[in-house]
């Protein structure tokens, strides 16, 4: 059985009418959701996007030992373990992250195609006078990352330019000459955009904007935006990523006819998934995380608010006709075992309640160079839904940036339980890292300015938007979630050093300490 996996970087999971009405265009994808397994419950594991694709290469939550990093070389991959299997895996990518500056993501697959130029790739050093399409102030490094994009596609022409089409388009000649001849394989296909800069052809701006004339902030800072932005710049903005949304619908409808064009619809099933989402107004705030202009020397985590945790993820299995939505939680680092055993190479078998992956082929995750351990993984198989051998493989969904800082302005998460919980919490400070932080040669504030940092707690089935904190009135049930977040932080394995600003647990009221 051959896999296709689509990443989508930075699709929210409202813009598919399959998770409610939608305001977006998304017809091709639309199509797919309504013959494929759409899984209402899927969340991001570690955030941001080189965290989430470590999760997905490696099955482990990243999050709890690593930060934003090159792919550790003692990582065992999923690409490496198919390769290792005779799976002919490939790899076809515009995100730039993943490549550049020796982040090495594309180690463990037989072949890999980088398509120049997204966001902050050095790649065309010409023209060198650019012009900026907005105040430089309202934009996310100006005068580096904006300039240097505007330079990559300086020589664009048309819609076949751009890098979502370059990236299909690579992906289907591959699948033209070289998969279909292939007794199996796996195609990774990962695609930078709807991520800013929000830049799609005018066609498709047009579907949702008509009038307007003001500043193109197409790759803004993030920040409260009413005090960089005005209304109308706001809605500009939606418009421009609701543009790039519908021009990558369309790009996967392309990919999708391939395959079946190309007669692999029969045994290819095809992933669809996206890495985080993004806030455009809602809160308050525009971006994923708070990092406002550069000149004001700040960063800190948003809270993990729904707009940003939950994904989209359908999964289409070879031949389905129909779709089925499962409700049970499920996160990326769920995705790896999940194509393992899609690849035959594993199976999921239920022991006193819980999921445990077994090797199927004795000794086929050994080489003279590595060994692999299926009980090393996080992630658990979803094939048990898909088969309705099951209803859950979890009971709780943890949604996290880093721990490794123990910093509340850095390291928030969120933990979802089964009945519709939501917890909100931040860590706590060690006495040695009160006074300051060094992140990423940043110093980051001892104190949030504008990100709370103390617990918060929403039931979200009557409160989606998270607009009701209820922890006052619910302080046990609280204290609850905490302990199963922390007894789960030590049933994966967490390191102590970066559990320990993990396990105290307080609810304030003022200044007055409740827990």
């Amino acid at each position: 059985m051959n896999v296709v996996f689509v990443v989508s970087d930075t699709f929210r999971r409202d813009n598919l009418a399959c998770y409610g009405p939608s305001q977006v265009k998304t017809p091709n994808l639309d199509k797919l959701a309504d013959k494929s397994y759409v899984f209402d419950n899927a969340y991001l594991g570690s955030f941001p996007t080189l965290p989430n694709r470590l999760d997905i290469m490696s099955g482990r939550f990243s999050c709890v030992d690593h930060q934003w990093c090159a792919l550790p070389k003692d990582t065992i991959t999923l690409q490496q373990i198919l390769s290792a299997s005779g799976v002919v895996t490939q790899m076809i990518s515009d995100n730039a992250h993943l490549v550049e500056d020796g982040y090495n993501y594309e180690r463990g697959f037989d072949g890999w195609e980088w398509i120049r130029g997204q966001e902050s790739d050095h790649w065309k050093v010409t023209p060198r006078d650019i012009e900026l399409p907005a105040h430089p102030d309202k934009l996310n490094r100006a005068n580096f990352t904006v300039k240097n994009y505007l330079r990559n596609t300086s020589w664009w022409k048309s819609e076949e330019d751009r890098f979502v089409a370059r990236t299909v388009t690579e992906a289907c000649n591959w699948l033209e000459n070289e998969g279909q001849d292939l007794e199996k394989f796996f195609l990774y296909v990962d695609i930078f955009d709807p991520h800013e800069p929000w830049d799609a052809p005018e066609e498709y701006l047009k579907m949702y904007e008509s009038d307007y004339s003001g500043d193109n902030v197409f790759y803004p800072y993030s920040d409260v935006w009413q005090e960089f932005l005005s209304e109308d710049e706001l809605k500009h903005i939606q418009a421009l990523y609701k543009a790039s949304v519908t021009m990558v619908d369309h790009w996967v409808g392309v990919l999708r006819a391939k395959i079946e064009k190309l007669g692999l619809e029969e045994d290819t099933v095809f992933i669809f998934t996206s890495d985080h989402g993004f806030l455009f107004g809602e809160h308050g705030f525009l971006g994923k995380t708070y990092n406002p202009h550069p000149d004001k020397g700040h960063y800190e985590a948003f809270r993990m608010l729904s707009e940003i945790r939950r994904i989209p993820l359908l999964i289409h299995m070879p031949g389905q006709k129909t779709g089925q939505h499962l409700e049970a939680l499920v996160q990326s680092p769920d995705l790896m075992p999940t194509i393992l055993e899609l690849s035959g190479l594993v199976v999921t078998e239920s022991f006193s309640g819980k999921s445990n992956i077994q090797a199927l082929q004795c000794g086929v995750f050994y080489t003279n160079d590595w060994k692999f351990n299926p009980e090393a993984i996080h992630g658990k198989s979803l094939m048990p839904l898909i088969r309705g051998e099951a209803q859950s493989v979890r009971e709780i969904a943890v949604c996290s940036n880093t721990l490794i800082h123990h910093t509340p302005v850095v390291a928030k998460c969120s933990i979802i339980t089964e009945d519709g919980w939501c917890l909100h919490y931040a860590g706590y400070y060690p006495e040695e890292l009160k006074d300051s932080v060094i992140l990423n040669r940043r110093l980051i504030a001892p104190k949030a300015k504008k990100i709370p940092i103390e617990p918060a707690l929403f039931y979200l089935p009557d409160d989606p938007n998270e607009e009701h904190d209820l922890i006052q009135s619910n302080k046990e049930l609280a204290e609850e979630i905490h302990r199963r977040y922390v007894q789960w932080l030590e049933e994966i394995g967490t390191p102590e050093e970066h559990l320990a600003g993990r396990r105290k647990f307080m609810i304030r009221r003022g200044d007055r300490e409740l827990s």
